[in-house]
């Protein structure tokens, strides 16, 4: 770990420039390389704002924003920073000819020593991905935003060495992070596996009429997400009795896989893409980006101070 200074983040799209962000807080040199100019010029502006937010918040103080700001070097080309690259974070676009293609340009042009990781949010990249160092390949997930959320996903593959994987995770861990560790893939991984199958649920009220989002939201902060905070979701179980749940799975019938969303897909079509293009399904009235962020972030960085600091968190131990 004490050899492992240099961070190479392949894509500045809407995670490399968090994670990024991550690693230099943490203080390792951070190369952000993306083909696209305006990508990364988008994400400079991300990083200075998220950074002011946390100094605003307390978690960054404000003497150490030079500093960590030095330590992120923006680059259009590969070849330049790749060659001393402990570890190669990649975050490009999710479809496997361009990861298969990004892999083994990074095995050619990095050094021996170097761990490849992908931050891929669905693919198996095991079944694809030829390098020629399979021991030193695994997938790292992260979760948005990745400068804010202690939870990131590693992944061991069929050849990824367990050395390689520990260090992995001490280095997670030494930024306050909250690395878990899957034995094998699975799409999706958890978190994403369970907001797909509400955000499911969730598209079949809203096109029925049964909730505004407005409301849907309020139940999830309210009910859903504060419970969770405490108790997670097995253990929510047990509070509530495996008889119950058992009988509650039986009699409430789900909103079959192959539903497909009418608002959601209104939207998307009409240029509504979220937050990014400041509408989606709610109208964030001509704010920019990185304002709406900060907003989000004000609170998420108080809500994750409270759980670091054990006063929210669960489970509940006995």
């Amino acid at each position: 770990m004490k050899s492992i200074n240099n961070i190479l983040v392949v894509g500045a799209g809407t995670m490399g420039h968090g994670i990024a962000q991550s690693f230099a807080q943490a203080g390792y040199q951070v190369s952000l390389q993306d083909t696209n100019p305006d990508a990364l010029e988008r994400s400079r502006k991300l990083i200075e704002s998220s950074l002011k937010t946390m100094i605003e918040a307390g978690v960054v103080k404000e003497i150490e924003l030079p500093n960590i700001l030095k330590r992120i070097y923006y680059t259009t080309v590969l070849d330049e920073v790749a060659p001393k690259a402990d570890i190669a974070v990649e975050t490009i676009i999710e479809n496997k000819e361009a990861k298969k293609a990004m892999f083994s340009r990074l095995d050619k042009l990095c050094p021996p020593r170097t761990l490849l990781t992908s931050n891929t949010s669905f693919f198996n990249i095991f079944d694809f991905v030829e390098t020629s160092r399979p021991d030193k390949v695994m997938m790292v997930h992260w979760y948005s935003p990745p400068q804010i959320i202690p939870l990131v996903d590693i992944v061991k593959g069929p050849q990824t060495a367990d050395v390689n994987i520990d260090t992995m995770t001490s280095i997670l861990r030494d930024m306050d992070k909250r690395p878990i560790i899957f034995n094998k893939p699975v799409p999706g991984y958890m978190v994403t596996r369970l907001q797909v199958a509400f955000q499911r649920e969730v598209y079949w009220l809203i096109d029925n009429g049964y909730l505004s989002c407005e409301h849907i939201d309020e139940a999830a902060i309210w009910g859903l997400a504060l419970r969770m905070m405490v108790v997670g979701i097995c253990q929510r179980i047990d509070f509530g009795g495996l008889d119950i749940s058992a009988k509650a799975g039986a009699s409430i019938t789900s909103t079959p896989v192959d539903y497909i969303p009418v608002k959601l897909n209104e939207l998307v079509k009409s240029g509504a893409l979220g937050v990014k293009t400041g509408q989606g399904f709610y109208d964030y009235k001509g704010k920019s980006e990185a304002e709406i962020c900060h907003a989000r972030d004000v609170k998420l960085l108080k809500l994750v101070k409270a759980m670091q600091n054990g006063e929210i968190s669960g489970p509940i131990s006995i």
